[in-house]
């Protein structure tokens, strides 16, 4: 029979294959950004071009790529400090340590809510004849994206009344 403590450690060292999905994230990123490096440079030439509708749409995409970067960066350094970097040792107190798992979620919630009005804003503005069922199903989902934030800070105030 395995003793606990035993089973427990081994366990506790698979935590480090989270360095695999934070690492693939990181690269992931990288190309990201090279993407995004590429938009902002083809932005640029075309700007004397541009009507003010269309280089508004642009900013909204540029925009959206900073959104979701920051969604992955997020995503990352949570998985680091909620499941590699070593709870026990008083030094690894980070910022992101204290940073409760709702407040986490919310902020989670709140980028992705975002980056939905900002898909919502850019179906608004294309040129062309509007489709009136497509802004409604985008808006639809916008709510329902808006009701998730207000849901999870409601949760998350409640349990900071319960805690104090």
């Amino acid at each position: 029979m395995m003793d606990v403590k035993k089973v427990f450690s081994i366990l506790h060292a698979f935590r480090w294959l989270m360095l695999v999905f934070c690492f693939g994230l990181a690269l992931a990123l990288l190309g990201f950004a090279a993407v995004f490096a590429i938009k902002t440079y083809k932005f640029l030439l075309a700007v004397p071009t541009m009507d003010e509708v269309d280089a508004l749409l642009k900013i909204l995409g540029l925009i959206d790529s900073a959104l979701v970067a920051g969604l992955v960066v997020m995503v990352m350094l949570s998985l680091f400090s909620s499941f590699v970097e070593n709870q026990d040792d008083d030094k690894s107190q980070s910022w992101l340590s204290s940073m409760s798992f709702g407040v986490l979620k919310l902020k989670l919630a709140s980028t992705i809510a975002a980056i939905g009005a900002i898909n919502l804003l850019e179906s608004i503005f294309e040129a062309g004849p509007l489709n009136s069922n497509n802004i409604m199903l985008l808006g639809g989902v916008e709510i329902v994206f808006l009701f998730v934030v207000v849901a999870f800070a409601f949760v998350d105030w409640m349990g900071q009344g319960k805690s104090h």
